[in-house]
């Protein structure tokens, strides 16, 4: 993809992400679909936000003031009862949930004010107003003067972690002792770990999977076990399912073009090609030359397809337990006798890595290692995270709190219901049946998600976009693209 077909594609995801957050936050909810300019660089230079994001950072220290980094193994201890203190939390989309959260904590914690900044924004100025946010708040950072805390959704977290602009909440979990790891989902927090550390707490999450057409499979006698299944093993799975296949149910997975496969693999297990933290790329690996052709052999021999039709799998984004509940139900109410049953699956990770599912954080917030306010602004982290604020966790995406987690799926089946939000078409007004045996189903595959997804657009993409291809048409070999993309990302990380 070229850089103007790049633009035009970020335009049109930016704008909905800020329909989804608009709709959401009248639920308290997020947007489900974060962004930014650009990663593996996006260090800006300058330019002025709608807001100015360095201004009224008073409690951000600079060189040599209070709040430097904690020494290894210290406390960062309580949050002051008696002085005046300010946090300054940063986020480029308004949030009900954030806003609910400064109210409450401060009724509770009347000698602190947590200063929100977010951006106003529309359609029209949305790509111009995140390309200022990211500037600026790239600029405050690096200048020691950003926000105390700042939602990292639309930033370049990596630079960031690199540069050491972020405290890492491991240490911060190890020595608060009012900080019980166990009360949430700890898979999700292992593999946010970037080499060891934990430099972003996310506020939900999302899993991705695959949903599988469980009528037409049952029919087939197809034996499916996807407790650890690997891409080849799934193309001989689907090899065996289209062996008497009807003729809309010849393809195993839908359509796209197998640069987009690679890219989205590649984001599947972003760390094992790229080490944000030394700036190293690793696509001169037997593993990204046996990932091209891996997804050459599922395009060759007809596993995925390009043609019309209907594919026994197709991938999924979980949102939420109610969610979950319509995804699996809707095909039962398709209409001309095309009703089936579905039924959840977990995607097929790379040859060589561990079993476990695919997750994607959303409103992960990062805490300024030069903080001059830490022990408070860690604190109303805290707060945001904690059992009081689980009446508002019914909104888009998994709470990372587990009880929270809990709460929302017993009103989901104490409700016993859920009704379609497709305002027309077939699903309009339907209403799904919700069992005990639904959530149980779910929480399984909560609990496998151990892999994070990079999903926001990149040069990166844009590159193995460009290059892969010829080695699907038969240009060159797998050898000589993996280089050359090897040489354009090392060129993109140290910029």
């Amino acid at each position: 993809m070229k850089a103007t077909a790049m633009k035009k594609t970020l335009v049109a995801l930016l704008a909905i992400i800020f329909i989804v957050t608009a709709t959401a936050c009248s639920s308290g909810a997020a947007n489900r679909n974060g962004s930014e300019i650009e990663s593996g660089g996006g260090q800006g230079s300058g330019g002025q936000g709608s807001r100015n994001e360095s201004e009224g950072t008073s409690g951000t220290a600079t060189e040599g003031q209070a709040g430097e980094k904690t020494p290894e193994g210290e406390a960062l201890g309580g949050p002051s009862t008696t002085e005046k203190k300010t946090v300054v939390f940063s986020t480029f989309f308004p949030s009900d949930f954030f806003k609910e959260a400064k109210k409450r904590y401060e009724a509770q914690h009347p000698n602190i004010t947590i200063e929100l900044k977010s951006i106003e924004t529309n359609d029209a100025q949305l790509e111009e107003n995140l390309e200022k946010f990211v500037k600026t708040t790239n600029t405050a950072m690096l200048s020691g003067k950003g926000p105390d805390l700042i939602e990292m959704d639309q930033l370049p977290s990596g630079d960031y972690v690199k540069k050491h602009l972020l405290a890492n909440m491991g240490d911060l979990i190890a020595q608060d002792t009012t900080f019980n790891k166990e009360h949430y989902f700890t898979n999700v927090l292992d593999g946010m770990q970037d080499n060891g550390g934990l430099y972003g707490m996310p506020m939900g999450f999302f899993i991705f999977a695959l949903i599988g057409n469980e009528t037409f499979i049952e029919k087939s006698g197809v034996k499916i076990d996807d407790s650890n299944w690997d891409w080849s093993q799934f193309a001989s799975t689907a090899k065996e399912l289209v062996k008497n296949a009807d003729q809309e149910h010849q393809y195993a997975l839908g359509r796209g073009l197998p640069e987009y496969m690679v890219s989205q693999l590649v984001n599947d297990q972003f760390s094992t090609y790229i080490d944000l933290a030394s700036g190293k790329a690793k696509f001169e690996s037997e593993a990204f030359m046996g990932l091209l052709k891996e997804v050459k052999s599922l395009f060759d021999e007809k596993v995925i397809r390009q043609d019309a039709g209907l594919p026994i799998f197709y991938d999924t984004q979980i949102n939420s337990p109610a969610d979950y509940i319509r995804e699996m139900k809707a095909s039962e109410f398709m209409p001309d006798n095309r009703a089936y049953k579905s039924k959840l699956y977990l995607k097929p990770h790379a040859s060589g890595q561990q079993a476990g599912g695919f997750f994607r954080t959303y409103q992960t917030v990062g805490l300024n290692e030069k903080s001059a306010v830490k022990a408070e602004a860690w604190d109303f982290l805290k707060f945001m995270l904690s059992d009081e604020m689980q009446d508002l966790s019914h909104g888009a995406g998994f709470p990372l709190n587990k009880r929270s987690y809990e709460k929302t799926s017993q009103d989901l089946l104490n409700k016993g219901k859920v009704e379609s939000i497709q305002p027309i078409g077939p699903m309009k007004g339907q209403v799904f049946d919700i069992t005990q045996q639904d959530l149980n189903d779910l929480e399984k595959f909560i609990n496998e998600a151990v892999y994070p997804v990079q999903f926001k657009p990149s040069k990166i993409d844009d590159i193995l976009h460009e290059e892969s291809p010829a080695y699907f048409s038969g240009q060159k070999s797998a050898d000589d693209v993996a280089k050359l993309i090897q040489n354009r990302v090392t060129t993109v990380l140290n910029e």
